[in-house]
């Protein structure tokens, strides 16, 4: 929780008085930060000494990787609406325990199956559970301060991976791969599950407050009709009018509209933006899994090569933030499309990349990129269909989102195996990407009747 109060201190986004919604936005921070025992970036580190003591094979563990994203995919739009009727907290404690007992078990495991039960079901929990309802439960509880506060839950998350990388290494180096994981099961439920089961609420309604701790208001909906754009901007700067018939000079605020599930599945631009999703994530992704050997064979050692995939994940949390502080701005949909445009030129630039200087300037790049879209795209589909039903919508998302991150990486490999060379798929990506991103500028946000 100390981590999450002294970035909006020093960085003065901190309100007057304390809501209670930042109390909320930390402890999903916290449950992030601990949640990084189930990403792939944690368990690389076990891959060696898993393999050394039991003879598997690189492919059989990447297996339960690609299958528990498969299922927590398929889970998400269920946990979504879970979300929205009864809060994040039961998901967060629930999927919080699941990861925490998974690697309780995955120290004791003796079998592959073993390795893929406990595995697997940490992921669907991850997957499926823990980073819907931690992103959703900062949008239940702020409109004015919803970037902020989506992109500080990001930039925690993204600090726990940097944090607890060394950290695993340096406990198996000392005590053993078993002793790692149990570390890693005593963090979920110190940093993760508790503070969630303990501070964790579904929205400011339910307990008398108003959204982004503002004094009570008086909520109308405005009577003259909003353009798309008129729309956005009233959502991400909490626009504020006077209603007839109130008295002139009172504060009075425009009523966020809130569309269902259903109601948004109706409407031609949340396919398209699901659409932008899929292809933007198969470009995002793309070369992460091949980026270590794709640099090792453009000429750099390993130990550089290794250290890229380490400034990328530090440029990642600082991306979260300014991404969720650009989206109190400016519309989130036209800022994603923004970063698939970004993110093409990446992908143009890597393909040409071999001196230690243009790889460090490219995986900045790429690590802004990608944790940037991770926390726009909950911001936009508040933004589009307001907060009513946000768990369901951005768990419907999440799931196009996840299987995106599954078949980029799929394609790089086939390309590979294929032709020798990953250029050819970098820059095939790079297209994807600017497609991803004229689909995203065509999404029009819903108007009123």
């Amino acid at each position: 929780m100390c981590l999450p109060l002294c970035v909006l201190c020093s960085m003065r986004l901190w309100p007057r008085s304390l809501y209670y919604g930042w109390v909320v936005a930390g402890a999903s921070g916290s449950i992030g930060f601990a949640n990084a025992a189930s990403a792939i970036s944690i368990l690389t580190i076990f891959v060696v000494p898993m393999s050394d003591e039991f003879g598997w094979g690189r492919t059989e563990i990447a297996g339960a990787t690609t299958l528990g994203a498969i299922l927590g995919a398929a889970l998400a739009p269920f946990i979504g609406r879970l979300v929205d009727r009864f809060g994040s907290r039961l998901t967060l404690v629930v999927g919080g325990s699941i990861i925490g007992l998974g690697c309780v078990y995955l120290s004791l495991m003796q079998t592959l199956v073993g390795f893929y039960l406990a595995f697997t079901v940490s992921r669907i929990a991850d997957q499926g559970g823990v980073k819907i309802g931690a992103s959703v439960a900062a949008g239940k509880w702020f409109e004015r301060y919803r970037g902020r506060a989506t992109g500080l839950v990001f930039l925690v998350e993204t600090v726990g991976v940097i944090v607890l990388a060394p950290l695993t290494q340096l406990v198996i180096g000392q005590w053993g791969w078993r002793s790692a994981w149990l570390m890693l099961a005593a963090l979920m439920f110190a940093l993760g599950v508790i503070p969630c089961a303990l501070w964790v609420r579904r929205q400011p309604e339910d307990m008398g407050l108003a959204v982004d701790g503002d004094s009570p208001l008086v909520v109308r909906q405005a009577h003259h009709e909003r353009t798309d754009s008129e729309h956005e901007r009233a959502v991400t700067e909490h626009e504020r009018v006077v209603a007839d018939g109130e008295t002139p000079g009172a504060e009075v605020a425009v009523a966020e509209r809130s569309l269902t599930l259903r109601d948004a599945a109706r409407t031609p631009a949340f396919w398209i933006a699901l659409a932008s999703l899929f292809l933007g994530s198969n470009a995002v992704s793309g070369p992460g899994l091949h980026l270590v050997p794709y640099l090792t064979a453009r000429g750099l050692n390993v130990a550089a090569a290794v250290g890229a995939i380490s400034v990328m994940a530090t440029a990642g949390a600082a991306g979260a933030m300014l991404a969720g502080i650009a989206a109190d701005r400016w519309s989130p949909r036209w800022l994603m499309a923004g970063l698939y445009l970004m993110s093409a030129t990446a992908l143009m630039l890597l393909v040409g990349t071999d001196t230690l200087a243009e790889t460090y300037a490219v995986v900045i790049l790429m690590g802004l990129i990608g944790t940037g879209i991770n926390t726009l795209a909950p911001l936009m589909w508040a933004a589009n269909y307001g907060r009513g039903s946000l768990g369901a919508i951005h768990g419907v998302g999440r799931a196009t989102q996840v299987l995106g991150f599954a078949v980029g990486p799929l394609v790089s490999g086939i390309a590979y195996d294929s032709t020798g060379t990953y250029r050819e798929v970098f820059l095939a990506l790079a297209g994807v990407a600017v497609v991803a991103a004229g689909l995203m500028a065509a999404a029009r946000t819903w108007r009123r009747p």
